[in-house]
């Protein structure tokens, strides 16, 4: 694991244990094993560690959606589900972040802070909006506001649920649940049966410009790498086969120790296609750091 890496991950820990106060840098800097002074280096204020360790952390589980989003072999709905199950998933898998996010643990407000949450609710509804195309068309662009206010909030509220209960939620079922819910409102929506209350001008300072599809910058060049490798397996004869080398190593990325092993292995495979070698290259290099060819 790379130093900056394991930084945030023992950050979160004690952040979620002791609160935001009451953590201080030489905790965090004692607890990976390093000078206060280098902690600086790659974070010059508290402010920045927290900042990072949001966006570290919500991308990791919005990059789950994303890749399930690139899989052009599932439908829309199914596809919108899929990607709903894995962020729980997520959810799951980064307890100790979670609840330090849903107990709001972070500086006071700043201006950094502020851009900060705008650029994750940017990310949100950025993709909720992809997805409600995909599904509806342009018809839903009048009712887009108040479905992804909505979505936001039960979105929210089960995860709020699922890291507080002792009984987990499946995250399959929930995801499935959930777009059932969208679906249905929707489609009263689009019936004329309902009218929006939300609109574009209301709703501006919660829009954001998604140039680069909202992605923060040190996960750019990995959602490049996803991208371009799926593009390229849906042009070949055999892409069944490829897409599942390349779902298998999606899901051995997001878990909290991928093996190294069994993705270089699985990285090895795509490389043998002439058309897919550099592509695989380049996503193996973003994922598994220090790769050489």
């Amino acid at each position: 694991m790379d130093k900056r890496k394991a930084i945030l991950e023992a950050a979160v820990e004690l952040i979620a244990e002791k609160g935001y106060t009451h953590t201080s840098m030489q905790q965090i800097a004692d607890s990976v094993g390093v000078s206060k002074g280098s902690l600086y280096t790659f974070f010059p204020s508290k402010e920045d560690l927290i900042i990072s360790i949001y966006e570290h952390y919500q991308q990791l589980v919005f990059e789950r959606a994303f890749v399930v989003g690139l899989d052009g072999n599932l439908p829309p709905y199914e596809r919108f589900a899929k990607q709903f199950q894995v962020q729980f998933e997520g959810i799951l898998e980064y307890k100790a972040y979670m609840k330090m996010h849903m107990r709001g643990e972070s500086a006071q407000s700043s201006e950094k802070l502020e851009g900060m949450g705008h650029r994750m609710r940017g990310r949100l509804f950025s993709w909720l909006e992809r997805n409600l195309v995909e599904l509806y068309g342009d018809e839903i662009e009048p009712y887009k506001w108040d479905l992804m206010w909505m979505t936001q909030s039960i979105y929210t509220s089960y995860t709020g649920l699922m890291i507080s209960s002792e009984n987990e939620l499946a995250p399959d079922q929930l995801g499935k649940h959930i777009v059932r819910q969208i679906d249905i409102l929707a489609k009263d929506y689009l019936a004329g049966k309902s009218n929006p209350l939300l609109d574009d001008e209301m709703m501006r300072p919660f829009s954001v410009g998604m140039d680069r599809e909202g992605a923060f910058t040190s996960f750019e060049k990995r959602e490049n790498a996803w991208k371009s490798l799926y593009e390229s397996i849906h042009q070949l004869d055999q892409s069944h086969y490829y897409l599942e080398v390349t779902d298998r190593i999606s899901e051995e990325s997001r878990k909290s120790n991928p093996d190294e092993i069994v993705m270089r292995g699985l990285f090895q495979l795509l490389k043998a296609d002439d058309e897919l070698n550099e592509k695989a290259q380049i996503l193996e290099m973003q994922l598994l750091p220090g790769s050489e060819h």
